[in-house]
C-alpha cells in the first residue's frame, strides 16, 4: 500500500469547497481560450497540465472557513495564484528539458522552446491583468512572481555547484516554491477580513508547507515512480541541481567519497555516473534524513495556526498531512 493511500485524500480535504472549486474550474475553463487557433490549441494542452491544484484550494478553504461564502474576488485571485504556477511550470520544464507534466508530452517538446516561453509570458500576462481587478492584489502577487524568479534564477546560478550547503539549498526553494503556497494561505485569510496577527499566522503555514512540499519533491526525483509521478524523473542530477538528498549524501560520505562526489560534478554527467549516485542517494539513508527535514517543516506549520478556528485549523492540517505522504 502506497504512503499517500495512507493518508487523506484530497476528496475528503477539498468537501468543504468542492463547489468552490467547480467555480474555478469554470473560471480557468474560459481563461485556457482564445480566438487565435495555435494559442488555444497550446492553452487547450496547458490545461491537461492542472492537477491537485493545491494552492488555489488553500486560499478557498481559508476563505470558505474564515468567511463564510467564496466572493468572485476571493476566486478571482485563486486563478491568479493557478495561473502564476501554471506558467512557471512551462517555463521550467523547459529549464529541465522534461518530457512529460501529468503525463502529457510538455510544451517544449511538442512546440518547440519559443512556443514555451512565450506560452509561459502570456499566461504570466494574463495573471497579472487579472491581479488588478481587485485592489491592492497586483503589487502583492507581482512581487510574489519576482521572488518566484529570483528563486529560479538562484537554482541556475548554483548548478554544478556541489559545495553549497543546506542554507542555500533552503533559500532557493523558499523563493521558487514556497512563497506561492505563504502567499495563497495569507490572502486567502486578509481577503476574508482576517486580522494582521492571524493572517501571518496563515502566510507562516503556507511557507513551512511549501518548504516540506519541495523537499518531497526532491526526494520523488530519487524514489518516484514516472508512471505515478506523472512528470519526469531523474532531471534534478542531470541538471546538476544540488537538492537536499544530494546535499545530504555528501555530508554522510567520507572524506575520500565526498571529495570523488565533488569531482563527479566537473566532468560530463554520464548515465552511468548518475545511476551510481543516485544509488547512493538512496542506499546510504540521504532520502530518509530529507524526508525527517519535511517532517519537521510539517510540524513547524501546525504550530503556526495553533491559535486558528478548529475547523480552519484542522482542514489545514489534513493538507499538511497530504503533502507529506503524497507520492505524486
Amino acid at each position: 500500500m502506497s504512503t499517500e493511500a495512507t493518508g487523506p485524500r484530497l476528496h475528503a480535504i477539498y468537501a468543504p469547497i468542492a463547489a468552490d472549486l467547480d467555480r474555478l474550474d469554470e473560471f480557468l475553463g474560459r481563461e485556457f481560450h482564445s480566438i487565435e487557433p495555435f494559442i488555444c490549441q497550446l492553452l487547450t494542452h496547458i490545461a491537461r497540465f492542472r492537477g491537485k491544484q493545491i494552492r488555489p484550494a488553500l486560499l478557498l478553504l481559508v476563505a470558505r472557513l474564515t468567511g463564510g461564502e467564496v466572493t468572485d474576488d476571493q476566486l478571482k485571485i485563486a486563478a491568479v495564484i493557478e495561473l502564476i504556477h501554471t506558467a512557471t511550470l512551462v517555463h521550467d520544464d523547459i529549464l529541465d528539458d522534461a518530457a512529460l507534466r501529468r503525463n502529457v508530452e510538455t510544451i517544449h517538446r511538442r512546440w518547440g522552446e519559443r512556443a514555451g516561453v512565450l506560452l509561459g509570458d502570456y499566461i504570466y500576462s494574463r495573471a497579472f491583468s487579472l491581479s488588478t481587478e481587485v485592489e491592492g492584489m497586483a503589487a502583492v502577487l507581482s512581487a510574489t512572481t519576482h521572488t518566484i524568479c529570483e528563486g529560479e534564477l538562484l537554482q541556475i546560478g548554483n548548478r554544478f555547484r556541489p559545495e553549497i550547503g543546506e542554507e542555500v539549498y533552503f533559500e532557493i526553494i523558499r523563493k521558487k516554491t514556497a512563497i506561492l503556497y505563504a502567499v495563497a494561505c495569507y490572502l486567502g485569510g486578509v481577503l476574508s477580513g482576517a486580522d494582521e496577527e492571524d493572517a501571518a499566522r496563515l502566510r507562516s503555514f503556507g511557507m513551512d508547507l511549501g518548504m516540506a512540499f519541495q523537499i518531497i519533491d526532491d526526494c520523488l526525483d530519487y524514489s518516484g515512480d514516472e508512471s505515478v509521478v506523472g512528470k519526469s524523473l531523474g532531471t534534478d542530477l542531470h541538471q546538476g541541481k544540488m537538492t537536499l538528498p544530494l546535499i545530504l549524501l555528501r555530508e554522510s560520505l567520507d572524506r575520500e567519497g565526498a571529495k570523488a562526489l565533488l569531482e563527479s560534478f566537473h566532468g560530463p554527467m554520464t548515465s552511468s555516473l548518475e545511476s551510481r549516485i543516485a544509488t547512493q542517494v538512496r542506499e546510504r539513508g540521504a532520502l530518509r534524513e530529507a524526508n525527517r527535514r519535511a517532517q519537521s517543516f510539517i510540524e513547524s506549520s501546525r504550530s503556526a495556526i495553533a491559535g486558528l478556528d478548529p475547523r480552519l485549523r484542522e482542514s489545514l492540517e489534513m493538507v499538511a498531512d497530504y503533502v507529506l505522504r503524497r507520492q505524486r
